[in-house]
């Protein structure tokens, strides 16, 4: 395995077998996503019937007017509506101002994925953005780190108290506390000629009174659609009666899906590789919406909320499901099943994490008379731009080696630069103390073996001494190189915002106000490998490249990259 994808992602036993040794794996993981054609022959193997693509066409296309981008849509929502035509998926949390860019690098992944295995197979491949506004963890997704072309991002937030608490994300609704995030990201976004128009359209889509899914789906699907991508908020109360034959199969269940995936997780242990759902069995995998969002559980043949309010026996929460399918949402395990149910998926594009659940979750297909998705790992990328190229290109710093402790870094770096000959000489005078040391050695113990200890003693004080030399050394040097000890510690910080990668952390919003439309022509050209991690650098566009605001589409061919730093044409898989 390529030493970038260690350094990199730390991938635990399951997602490093999953992407270097598919064989090993093959029970949790049985279509290889690798060959596009035998994902097109699985997916139109799924039953999909023609009603149930008419009516999610239908809720596609309100959607998609609802949000300003049926324009940009209709493309793709004519292609959706063809009989044979089948989806890959990408789903995430609905962030503030889209989110960090892992966010846009699954859309990209989605939309790359759906090329190929459409020209491999000749059938219509449509990728789908599956927003998942159900969620509650407010927490994970009120915030956003800008980055400026500095080394430390600066936070913008929305208050927590600015939404009820434990409400699902999809029922929360922006207020006037949204405007002061407006100022305050215009007071951080240097002047170039795109940063009015980036301001402008997250006014438009991020404003009081809007919901907070919804100002993500505006946003992201004026960025997006028009590349093909049609985005779907599932959270829809006409989409939530379409699914209602999954949640009333899964009350039937009676946390039969639970157990599945509890035996299915104590399988992978005994195999050497970890559970990434836990489930006891006594789990309903759906959520009820009340004044909060509650998960269910089983209790002496009843179905209960977690905070223990309200009681139903099976009877009666399916009526109340029936009677509200809104009010209900599935959880971990059941959400596959439901996008699977509604969608026609020939795949399905997730990071490390989302890959390690799904092999505990194929064996909850066969309880719902399902086939499961190939699942397929979403591309990463880390983005160099130009200042910090040159830093580590000048430096001849390897820039995967900046993702752990900087220290080691900057001392060799700082070694490598040393005036005269210095390391070379501490190399030179180490190997002589050494080879001395050897020589007494022999010679001490050949007239009394019980002083070989004393000898190593020696040598290793002699050798202490030496390092100790040579990091006094280093520490003057040091002090006279803060420069170049500040350009090595920017790189780091803007490489590895607070020490992970930078798709965890950074939002799209500040390389998309310095670098325009061709910031995403870039990241489409790069983001072609899934499961691979590209460094990609970012030129600074050309004069007069403006635009009216975030496009929806590509405006001609990608941005050309120039010559590559150190590490810059790696990828990881």
């Amino acid at each position: 395995m390529p030493n970038e994808l260690e350094t990199l992602l730390h991938p635990t036993a399951l997602y490093r077998d999953f992407l270097t040794s598919p064989d090993l794996v093959r029970a949790y993981y049985p279509v290889d996503y690798r060959d596009a054609k035998a994902l097109a022959t699985h997916g139109a193997a799924r039953p999909y019937p023609a009603e149930r693509r008419a009516a999610m066409a239908a809720i596609l296309k309100r959607q998609a007017e609802a949000w300003g981008i049926a324009s940009a849509s209709r493309a793709a929502l004519e292609r959706f509506e063809r009989p044979e035509t089948l989806v890959v998926v990408a789903g995430q949390q609905p962030g503030l101002f889209g989110g960090p860019l892992y966010s846009l690098y699954k859309a990209f992944t989605a939309i790359t994925l759906a090329r190929e295995i459409e020209r491999a197979s000749g059938t219509p491949v449509v990728p789908v953005y599956w927003i998942a506004s159900d969620d509650h963890d407010f927490e994970e997704v009120h915030r956003a780190w800008l980055s400026d072309g500095g080394a430390e991002p600066e936070l913008l937030e929305i208050p927590m108290d600015a939404a009820p608490g434990g409400v699902s994300v999809e029922r929360i609704r922006l207020d006037a506390s949204v405007e002061a995030l407006h100022a305050r990201l215009a007071s951080l976004l240097p002047p170039s000629e795109f940063r009015e128009d980036v301001l402008a359209g997250l006014r438009q889509a991020y404003a009081p009174g809007c919901g907070f899914a919804e100002a993500f789906a505006r946003w992201m699907g004026g960025l997006l659609a028009g590349r093909g991508i049609v985005l779907f908020d599932p959270a829809d109360h006409e989409a939530k009666r379409l699914t209602l034959p999954i949640f009333e199969r899964e009350i039937d269940h009676a946390g039969a899906t639970s157990r599945a995936a509890h035996e299915r997780g104590e399988t992978l242990t005994a195999a050497g590789y970890h559970a990434q759902i836990a489930r006891a069995g006594n789990e309903l995998n759906l959520f009820w919406h009340g004044d909060r969002r509650e998960a269910l559980r089983i209790v002496e043949g009843r179905f209960e909320s977690a905070d223990g309010k309200d009681s139903w026996t099976p009877r009666e929460l399916r009526d109340a499901v029936r009677a509200h399918p809104e009010n209900a949402s599935p959880g971990v395990l059941l959400r596959p099943i439901t996008q699977d149910y509604l969608l026609p998926t020939a795949a399905y594009v997730g990071g490390p994490a989302e890959v390690a659940y799904w092999a505990q979750i194929h064996a909850i297909y066969p309880l719902f008379d399902m086939t499961p998705p190939a699942i397929t790992p979403r591309a990463g990328a880390t983005l160099l731009e130009g200042k910090i190229a040159k830093t580590i290109d000048k430096l001849d710093i390897d820039w995967s080696s900046l993702s752990g402790d900087v220290e080691p870094v900057i001392t060799e770096t700082l070694r490598r630069l040393l005036p005269g000959d210095f390391a070379e000489r501490f190399d030179r005078e180490r190997s002589q103390w050494e080879a001395s040391f050897a020589r007494l050695e022999e010679a001490v113990t050949a007239f009394d073996p019980s002083l070989r200890s004393a000898v190593h003693t020696s040598a290793g004080r002699v050798q202490h001494e030496g390092r100790e030399l040579e990091r006094k050394l280093m520490h003057v040097w040091k002090r006279r190189q803060d420069e170049t000890v500040q350009k090595i510690r920017r790189a780091a910080g803007h490489l590895f915002p607070h020490g992970g990668l930078q798709e965890r952390t950074l939002s799209l919003v500040g390389y998309l106000a310095r670098y325009g439309p061709g910031f995403l022509d870039t990241l489409e050209t790069a983001l072609t490998t899934p499961g691979s991690h590209a460094l990609v650098p970012l030129q600074a566009p050309a004069a007069g490249a403006g635009m009216n605001r975030p496009r929806p589409a590509a405006d001609g061919a990608a941005v050309p990259t120039s010559a590559p730093a150190r590490g810059t044409s790696e990828k990881t898989r």
